[in-house]
This record gives C-alpha cells, structure tokens and sequence, in this order.
C-alpha cells in the first residue's frame, strides 16, 4: 500500500449507533459496513485492509488482514500471541471512552451514597419511606486503575469535594490530579483507608480476582464501585459481604459472567445497583472513536503514526 491509497476497512455489524454515520465521509479510507455475519466475512473475503471491531472471530484471521481496529479499550477478547505471529497490527479505543465511563461511575457512586437504589425499587410498589443518605464532602474514595479512566473520575470526584487516592502499577513518573497514588501492593491498606473504591482495571492474568473478602474485609462499612471488568472481583466474596453487611452497597457496571445469570443473588440485593455493561454509552464517542480510526487508517497508508498501537 502506497502514501496515496485508500484502505478498504470493514466495520463489524456489532458497533454503537451512528458510528457508521460519521466514519462514512472522512477521506482517509473506504469504509465497508455489512449488516450481518455473512456480509462481514464476504467484505473480508473481498480484500480488506483493517476490520473496526469489539466482537472477536478467529476465523477473520482467514482473510489476510493487516490491522484491526478494536473500538473497546479493553482488548482481552482478543488473542494477542496470534496476531504477532501474523504481524497483525492491533490498536485500541483507549481514551474514546473515558469521559462517558467516568461520568457513570461518578452516577453509580451518587447513586448509593444518596440511597437511590432502594427508593426506585420502592416506587415500582408506590411505597414512601425516606431513609438516611450520605454527603459527599470529604469521602475518602480509593480508585484502583489510574489509566484515562480513572483520571476523569477523579477529576469529577474531586470537584465534589472528595478526597482521592490511586492505586497505580507503575507509582515513578505519575504525573496526574491524583496527589497521592500508591501501589497495588498496598491495595488492602487502601481499601481500609477509604469510604469508597472504585475499579476501573482491565481484565488480565494479573487482575482475575484481584479483589478478595480480604479486600472487602478492609473497606467495612463503605461502597464499591465497578466499570472495569467483572472479573477483577471474587463475586462469590462480592456476595458474601453484601450479604452479612460488612460493605453498605455496590454499583457494578460489570460482573463476571455477562449478562448477570437469573439466578444471581447480586439482582435482589437492594443495596445493589446494576447496569448492563453500558457505561461506555455517549452521544459522542462516535465523534471520539472516528478521530482514532481517521489517524490509523491514514498510519495504515504510511502517512502518520499509530494511536493507541496495543501489538
């Protein structure tokens, strides 16, 4: 591919509303958008350069790719060690989503310290009964990934008057908003440290499971938060301390198996607030994601350089 081709890339089927819509008039590629499985892979077949993507297929690796183009943060769905063998080159919607994460975090933490989750699910029986709420002036609240993530949540939380702390892999060098960052470590001591924490970390070999009932042991009485990965918390110990009120209360946005089985004591627990997996929902990161897309696909051509290159 020379400096002045287009690169033919194929949007999965499976992407937010409107991205298609705002990806189809930038200049820098030809984009192809099939409406199904089958027109996805008849794309791919037809010669594609890259495939814009969250949902992973070994069988896409059939067609000869040389980018994909994930439009999550996260890429565990997808298999790393394959695409290095290939020379396939992966890059990430890092930081697309970070402003509609944080702002749902920040919801989720609001929501139950103001005791929202047990007065909606009151108001489905038409049932009044004011309880006690907390304020948010000076809570000590614990964020345990301080990626871009975690950067906007603490940015908001501390325009609320709260008192931030990070947990941080690689401590040298920070240089954010955050005043005191600690190792993972310490991850205990910072749990008992705070009236909250909320999680943002991806899902790894090094973090399944992470979050133990040593870990909520250490945060008695207070509240967690989760918009990274269901599988950082031991949800068996989730339960457990929700249950025997050793923690006041959860918002999870994630949880280990997707969607939350029927039969999860998590969906009656009042002290619980669930959403579906949706904090990366905005109305703009398709504007985000299409900037990211424009400058690979133009790095694809030889005309710039890679965002967010993960392999």
């Amino acid at each position: 591919m020379t400096a002045t081709d287009r690169p033919v890339l194929v949007l999965h089927h499976v992407h937010g509303p409107g991205l298609a819509r705002v990806l189809a008039p930038l200049g820098s590629f030809e984009l192809v958008s099939p409406g199904d499985d089958v027109g996805g892979h008849r794309a791919l077949a037809d010669g594609a350069d890259g495939l814009i993507t969250y949902v992973w297929d070994d069988s896409f690796l059939d067609h000869g790719l040389g980018w994909i183009q994930a439009i999550s943060a996260g890429t565990d769905q997808f298999p790393l060690d394959r695409f290095r063998e290939l020379g396939v080159i992966l890059t990430s919607a890092k930081g697309a989503h970070s402003p509609a994460v944080a702002d749902h975090a920040v919801a989720l933490l609001l929501s139950l310290l103001r005791r929202l989750g047990p007065a909606v699910r009151r108001s489905v029986d038409h049932r009044w009964k004011p309880e006690m709420a907390y304020e948010t002036e000076g809570l000590r609240v614990g964020i345990v990934g301080l990626g871009s993530i975690g950067e906007e949540i603490a940015r908001r939380l501390l325009g609320l008057g709260m008192k931030v702390i990070g947990a941080k892999r690689s401590v040298e060098g920070y240089g954010g908003i955050v005043q005191e960052v600690v190792s993972p470590d310490d991850l205990v001591g910072l749990f008992r440290r705070c009236d909250a924490v909320v999680l943002t970390l991806p899902s790894t070999p090094d973090t399944a499971g992470l979050i133990t009932a040593e870990h909520l042991k250490a945060l008695e009485g207070g509240w967690l938060v989760n918009v990274g990965r269901g599988s950082v918390v031991d949800e068996d110990s989730l339960v457990e301390a929700l249950t025997a009120g050793t923690i006041r209360g959860a918002g999870l946005d994630v949880t280990a198996t997707e969607p939350l089985p029927d039969n999860s004591p998590l969906w009656d627990m009042p002290e619980v607030i669930i959403t579906p997996h949706m904090a990366w929902a905005s109305d703009r990161l398709s504007d985000r994601l299409a900037t990211i897309i424009d400058a690979n696909a133009r790095a694809l051509a030889g005309r710039g350089n890679w965002v967010n290159r993960v392999v």
